[in-house]
């Protein structure tokens, strides 16, 4: 059975195409993958340069769209705003063939504090969806900023406090973006959030119906996840020791 790859779950692919792009073309050749699955908060990068000659030789591509309404302020120094980078998704949704094809993350939403003033992109997370679902995006995910002890140290030498929101309020912020999804079409999933129900940001069984000749891939349960993780099985072509230069404050994986 051809396999699943993503590209990345451990980094960003924006920063790396001169190491993932050789794995994916060698390792992975286009008769051996069912799907290749972009993982991105560039997405200009999936349809522009290197990654697009690259992918347009493989059978079926998805992306997952990262825009958090963060981007250019000092928790994503090196990630553009939010309104360029959703100004990209007309061009993804050309070169993909379908905006059924893109999954839009507004994810993780983030309550801080600093200096007296709260900071949050709540707000903005329908506002994002919104123009997002004008576009003919219909599928959104999102979960809450992990408080993980190195996410806690950065966030506080750099001068945050961060907010822990209840469980009443979690359940109050997403079940008001669901509403706004779901009242114009879409829908939107929680990511491995204690508390919700489970979802698959990687879904064997989406891929194969939306595969162009509906070819199968696997739909078992991906192995080492979190309970809540409902992901299928694929191949990650990254690493956590490349470095994503985004800069995200929040991020588990950043140094």
């Amino acid at each position: 059975m051809k396999k699943v790859i993503t590209m990345s779950r451990r980094t960003d692919m924006r920063w790396f195409a001169e190491k993932l792009i050789p794995v994916l073309s060698e390792k992975y050749p286009p008769e051996k993958v069912h799907t290749v699955v972009c993982i991105t908060k560039f997405p200009g990068f999936i349809y522009n340069g290197p990654y697009a000659e690259a992918l347009k030789k493989y059978d079926h591509v998805f992306a997952h769209v990262t825009i958090t309404g963060l981007g250019g302020t000092p928790l994503e120094p090196n990630v553009p705003g939010w309104r360029d980078t959703a100004g990209e998704l007309p061009g993804l949704i050309e070169f993909l063939g379908s905006p059924e094809r893109i999954r839009l993350r507004v994810d993780p939403l983030v309550t801080i504090k600093k200096n007296g003033t709260l900071i949050s992109n709540i707000p903005l997370a329908e506002q994002i969806i919104v123009q997002a679902v004008e576009m003919g995006i219909f599928s959104f995910s999102t979960s809450f900023m992990e408080e993980y002890p190195r996410v806690k140290r950065r966030l506080a030498g750099r001068g945050y406090e961060i907010i822990t929101l209840t469980q009443d309020q979690r359940v109050r912020v997403i079940k008001r973006l669901k509403q706004v999804a779901q009242e114009r079409g879409g829908a939107l999933y929680t990511c491995a959030v204690p508390g919700f129900a489970t979802s698959k940001c990687i879904d064997g069984a989406l891929l194969q119906k939306l595969h162009p000749r509906k070819e199968p891939c696997s739909l078992e349960k991906a192995p080492g996840q979190r309970e809540l993780c409902g992901c299928t099985k694929s191949v990650d072509i990254g690493w956590y020791n490349m470095r994503c230069p985004s800069g995200c404050l929040y991020c588990y994986a950043g140094v």
